[in-house]
């Protein structure tokens, strides 16, 4: 029994034993119900006082709003809805030749240190004529983003978000409605340009969602929202590139891993004509003590190359946070990882294998050099 199914009981107690607990006006009953009527009193402030604690523990994730300003033209990124260029003058100011735009900030803010991995979740209904046209990589493990679009070019963005990584800025609002998505609770914005941002929360589970939209109606994105729910795995747009890329590099992995971790994640971008290089990227997980290792391996090309006993150290100094802005002044020691040149520093290994230039690196926050040096030495290509 949790906390929530405390409260419920609670809900139901008899209104006689409430009342009379308050002292507002009801006939004491008979003797022989006051010691059990105390028991049951006692039994709910108890349970109550467990509640105030845990409860606060149980909430996973918040949203937040807050107010913002922005000086002159936002840019068009993805953080930003209904720019300056189509506000109402009621949402400007100016200040000599500057102009001050008001908007609101969208957060969904973390309140645990446990890892959640992001919810296979996501609307069964759309509207008419849209069909996904974009899902994003299963990584970085925050955040995983669905577009959809008709032929008239109209867009409808999804978000669920698991950390307070991610955050979107709304200009020119002109309405805001709280609401209830299935029982939990929401936020929707109306924005000049005729656009929609329908915000809201699973406190319990630890998960934030989004919806924005434009050219729609508040009750199709509400029924939208509505629909969402445990859906077949859908498959990264980008998955052919992760292939392709780990075709050309190989299929690099640990043997051995410390206790509790299993690979989550892997993505991977190849050798294309407007890039200068590949990689492969995995992420490895303890669930139950939220603790990560980041592993990635891509490949280098000098333009002007190094000497050739020189190459190992400039290719990895350019994958070891801080070391080529610190002259290479920052803890580290000189390793060797199945007979390749290394440096291992508090939290990252890095090797290089020059006859195949590629450079892979080990990163964690959570475990050990000397662990993670374990993990080095076995990394195999899978066959």
């Amino acid at each position: 029994m949790n906390t929530y199914d405390l409260l419920e009981l609670i809900g139901d107690t008899p209104e006689e034993y409430v009342l009379d607990a308050g002292g507002l006006g009801k006939k004491t009953p008979a003797k022989k119900h006051i010691a059990k009527k105390i028991l049951l009193i006692a039994a709910i402030v108890a349970a109550m006082s467990l509640l105030m604690g845990s409860a606060i523990t149980r909430r996973l994730i918040a949203l937040r709003t807050e107010k913002v300003t922005l000086q002159e033209l936002p840019s068009n990124g993805d953080a930003q809805l209904s720019g300056p260029e189509n506000t109402t003058s009621a949402a400007e100011t100016t200040t000599g030749d500057r102009r001050l735009y008001e908007g609101v900030r969208i957060q969904f803010e973390k309140l645990h240190n446990v890892f959640i991995a992001v919810p296979n979740c996501y609307p069964q209904q759309i509207p008419e004529g849209y069909t996904i046209t974009l899902v994003s990589d299963d990584a970085p493990l925050q955040d995983r983003y669905i577009k959809y679009e008709n032929d008239a070019g109209d867009t409808i963005d999804y978000h669920v978000i698991v950390d307070n990584a991610f955050s979107i800025d709304i200009y020119g609002v002109i309405r805001k409605t709280d609401v209830k998505i299935n029982g939990l609770p929401g936020i929707l914005y109306e924005a000049v340009g005729n656009s929609w941002v329908l915000a809201w929360v699973d406190e319990r589970q630890g998960a934030g969602y989004l919806l924005m939209a434009t050219e729609m109606s508040a009750a199709d994105l509400i029924a939208m929202a509505e629909s969402t729910a445990e859906g077949e795995p859908l498959t990264p747009t980008s998955y052919g590139r992760t292939l392709q890329a780990l075709e050309e590099l190989g299929d690099f992995s640990p043997e051995y891993l410390p206790e509790g971790f299993e690979e989550y994640a892997v993505m991977g971008f190849p050798l294309m004509d407007d890039s200068w290089y590949s990689y492969v990227r995995k992420w490895y997980v303890n669930r139950e003590e939220n603790k990560l290792i980041y592993f990635e391996y891509e490949t280098y090309k000098f333009v002007n190359p190094p000497a050739p006993e020189d190459e190992a150290r400039t290719a990895i100094a350019m994958h070891i946070p801080g070391y080529i802005r610190l002259k290479g002044e920052i803890p580290h020691e000189e390793i060797e990882v199945d007979g390749m040149f290394g440096l291992m520093t508090d939290e990252a290994i890095t090797w290089a294998d020059t006859k195949k230039d590629h450079v892979f690196q080990l990163y964690s926050e959570d475990v050990s050099p000397e662990e993670l040096l374990k993990v080095a030495q076995s990394v195999r290509e899978n066959p």
